[in-house]
């Protein structure tokens, strides 16, 4: 239950805050040029590290353990974000999120697959996707109302 759940507060809470990030960079000093560039960070840190989570859950059938790691990595990420006094700290805190941010769906799909009969397993990914779609809307929709 712990891996959906920390699956789930990261899609409701990225949706909540998506919207502000850009103003919040710009707040602390980062040029147009630099909020490009922070999120360049975590989708090419991401891309590099989605297969060597894929390649240690195989290795080790440690699907909780990837979890845990990629969820760590997006909750310090956040932190060092938030905490940001200038962009070097918003560039430090992007690249902890990019060793977290894509890995976490795929690690909990494994975890989750882990755990069910082969014929359960779509099922499980669709339901999967589809919660997490909705906490993706509802984050949204809630954001409009906050602002």
């Amino acid at each position: 239950r712990l891996p959906v759940l920390l699956l789930w507060v990261a899609v409701f809470g990225g949706s909540l805050h998506a919207p502000c990030t850009t103003f919040f960079y710009l707040s602390v000093g980062a040029s147009q040029e630099q909020v490009g560039n922070i999120s360049a960070i975590i989708s090419v840190v991401s891309m590099l590290t989605v297969p060597l989570y894929g390649h240690f859950i195989d290795a080790t059938a440690g699907a909780l353990e990837a979890v845990a790691a990629a969820g760590f990595c997006c909750a310090l990420g956040c932190a060092v974000r938030a905490a940001a006094l200038s962009v070097a700290w918003l560039y430090a805190g992007s690249l902890v999120l990019g060793f977290g941010a894509a890995s976490l769906l795929p690690s909990v799909l494994s975890h989750l697959s882990s755990h069910c009969a082969p014929d359960e397993k779509p099922k499980v990914v669709a339901a999967v996707a589809f919660q997490t779609s909705l906490l993706r809307l509802d984050g949204q929709s809630r954001r409009g109302k906050m602002l």
